[in-house]
Parts: C-alpha cells; sequence; structure tokens
C-alpha cells in the first residue's frame, strides 16, 4: 500500500513555474492506493468516488477515463524507468479523502500514492526526489496537465503541521517550518470546481514564458527562471522591453517560441504579458518576506508579524486576479476574512493552488476557528462542501 497527503498552498502557487519560493502544507486527509496481483492480465483501478475500470497494459491513455489516466501514467512511466513489467495483472484499490478539483492537489496525492504503492510491491525505491519528477511526468506527458512541481513535492515530501519551503528551480526542499502557536492555516473550500488543464491556467503559464523570453531579448540578460528578477527591476522596464499585451499571433511571428514545451501559444489569443510574468517576481519575493517573518517569530509570535504576514497573503490574491485566475466566489470569501481583520483572529487569505475557484487558504488564531466555521456555512457556492481542510 501507498499513501500520501493532499497539500495547502500556503504562498507560491502558481509561481512555481517560473522558479519562485513557495511554502506547502501537507493535509491531514490522504490517498491510499492498494496493489493487488489478479491473475489475469489487465489492469483493474478501483475507486471510491468514480467506480471500477479495466485496462490493458499499453492502451493509449486518450482511451481511458481521465481519472485512470493519474495511477495508470504511474504505472506506465514507473515500468519504463525500472525495466520492469509485473508477472500478471494488478489490482488497483484506490480510497482517497482529499477533496478532488478544490485546488489542495488531489492529483498529487494520487500519484504519489501509487508510486510509493509500486515501490512497496517491486523493492525499487526512487532516491531524492526522484519519486516526485516522475508523479509530475505522468500529469504533464500521460494526462496532459501543464503543472509545475510544486504540488508533487510538497505531497511527498512534506511534513505535517509544518510548511516545507521549496525553491522550485527546480527541487530545492528548505528546512520546515511551524506556524506560531496558537495561529493555524485552514483550507476553506470554495465550491467552485477547478482544472490545471483548463484554459486561464494555461495562458497565464504561457504568458509568463513570453514574459520573459520578452525581456530577455530587451534587457541581453539570459534567465534561468523568471522569478529570479527582483520587483524593482522588473518595474523599471518599459513598455517598450515589457508590454502590457500582446497577441500570439504578433509573439510568434517576432519572436518565435518559448522555452517551456509544456506552454501553447495561440495565435488568436490575447496575453497579458507584463501581469504574467509580474506575478511569479513578486510572489517569489512574498513567499520570502513571509519565510523570514515566520522563522523572526519562532521564538515568540507578534502581532505586527502576523498582521503583516497576512497582508502578503491578501496580495497573492489580488495576483490571482492580476492574471485571470481569480473569481467573484473565492474575491468574497477573501473579503469576508479581511472584514474581520486581526483584532477577531483573522489575519489574512488568498486563493491558492491553480485558482479559478478551488480553495481559499486563511491564516487566523485557533479561538477564531468557530467564526470562520460559521462564516464557512453561510458562504457556500457548490452543492456539495468537504468542511474546512486542515
Amino acid at each position: 500500500m501507498g499513501e500520501a497527503p493532499g497539500r495547502l498552498d500556503f504562498i507560491g502557487g502558481v509561481a512555481d513555474y517560473s522558479g519562485s519560493l513557495v511554502l506547502e502544507m501537507p493535509l491531514s486527509r490522504t490517498t491510499r492506493v492498494t496493489l493487488t496481483e489478479t491473475g489475469g492480465r489487465e489492469l483493474i483501478f478501483t475507486s471510491n468516488r468514480e467506480g471500477t475500470c479495466a485496462v490493458i497494459p499499453g492502451a493509449p491513455p486518450e482511451e481511458v477515463p481521465k481519472w485512470v489516466r493519474y495511477p495508470y501514467g504511474c504505472f506506465a512511466l514507473f515500468c519504463q524507468t525500472w525495466r520492469w513489467r509485473p508477472r500478471t495483472g494488478l489490482r488497483f484499490t484506490i480510497r482517497s479523502q482529499v477533496p478532488a478539483s478544490m485546488g489542495v492537489s488531489s492529483s498529487a496525492a494520487l500519484e504519489v500514492a501509487t508510486l510509493r504503492a509500486l515501490e512497496k510491491l517491486t523493492g525499487r525505491r526512487f532516491s531524492g526526489t526522484g519519486l516526485a519528477h516522475l508523479a509530475q511526468r505522468a500529469e504533464n506527458e500521460i494526462v496532459g496537465a501543464p503543472c509545475g512541481l510544486m504540488d508533487q513535492l510538497a505531497s511527498a515530501y512534506g511534513v505535517r503541521g509544518a510548511l516545507l519551503p521549496i525553491l522550485c528551480r527546480p527541487d530545492l526542499l528548505g528546512r520546515p517550518v511551524r506556524l506560531p502557536s496558537g495561529v493555524v492555516a485552514i483550507g476553506w473550500p470554495s465550491g467552485v470546481k477547478h482544472a490545471v488543464t483548463g484554459s486561464p491556467y494555461a495562458d497565464a503559464r504561457a504568458g509568463a514564458f513570453m514574459g520573459r523570453k520578452l525581456v530577455e531579448e530587451g534587457t541581453g540578460r539570459r534567465l534561468a527562471h523568471a522569478a529570479e528578477l527582483a520587483p524593482s527591476e522588473l518595474r523599471s522596464f518599459s513598455a517598450q522591453v515589457l508590454p502590457a499585451a500582446i497577441t500570439g499571433r504578433q509573439f510568434l511571428a517576432r519572436h518565435g517560441g518559448v522555452a517551456d514545451p509544456l506552454s501553447k501559444i495561440v495565435p488568436g489569443k490575447t496575453y497579458a504579458v507584463r501581469a504574467a510574468v509580474s506575478f511569479p517576481v513578486e510572489e517569489n519575493f512574498r513567499a520570502q518576506a513571509a519565510l523570514a517573518l515566520l522563522r523572526g517569530m519562532a521564538a515568540k509570535p507578534a502581532e505586527e508579524s502576523l498582521t503583516a504576514l497576512g497582508e502578503l497573503l491578501f496580495q497573492s490574491h489580488a495576483g490571482y486576479s492580476s492574471i485571470g485566475l481569480g473569481r467573484p466566489e473565492t474575491d468574497d470569501m477573501v473579503a469576508a476574512v479581511r472584514a474581520r481583520g486581526p483584532s477577531r483572529g483573522f489575519y489574512g487569505a488568498r486563493v491558492s493552488g491553480g485558482g479559478c475557484g478551488g480553495t481559499v487558504v486563511v491564516l487566523l488564531r485557533k479561538s477564531a476557528l468557530p467564526e470562520l466555521r460559521r462564516l464557512a456555512e453561510r458562504m457556500r457556492f457548490g452543492t456539495e462542501s468537504p468542511g474546512l481542510i486542515q
């Protein structure tokens, strides 16, 4: 059996593909995958949410249901990487507590749990961050979602009850840091489902890489990651170097493609390239500031520092809206947290993960949890609510 948690994206989110620092917290809710030999030759996938599906090994991914592609992709890439084949058919029994399509990495939890189950079955074990990299490949290459590596790293290597600093260049893991005593970060699901395969996420990603190339060509500087820039540098670039927007057709004609195989530039679309590249640059700075504040509060939490940390979350939320990843529902949720304020134990909030709905992360005092629960009951936008997530 393999098990892995979902994750709560405290700060960083979609800046991961631009080399930003991110702070991630594993959830108490997990996904378990149990492997058993069947004696046949088929791969049988059974999920407590989706039902059962049988697949012939080697079947093209596009011929299987999308929910199956996550474990099936992990299985196929595991076999390829280790040059291993099962002696018989296998049953993948999937039991997940991680809310799906709510921005808390149910997909990464499934991928990591599947690979851990395969490790136990075969005795073949990854070293370093190899398991997370293979899980990301399954999502990129088999599922077709252009996600960064953040989710898989957080699910595979996060420490329960602590924030894991990850410098996404691509996989530098820092020392976990705990929130101050009496303070918690909670996931508040909006009820609005999202997917990183959707157009807003893909457009924001493409825009970030387009903006990076424009900066490189305009300044003569070569960047391994957009987040290497400082916010002050970015603000100094003229509209000639980095325009507010450009169409895909104009960009392709003048500048060619981008250094990201997962970004697809559509000629007929207009990309807000300045906002798209500004977000990861500014988010990297916010994540660095957040980490410094948290480390400074290790001995004695200060109300001013918690208020400043909350403001970084509010700024991050505004950044999501600037690149098309906001929603009215999550805006209302964040506004409700802001309205209550530090005097009532509410410090900050932001939409997390891939945005466009999903989950809002809230920084608050434990004593304010009952009020947040009452607020969540009043502000329900979906037909189903998984409740607050820790």
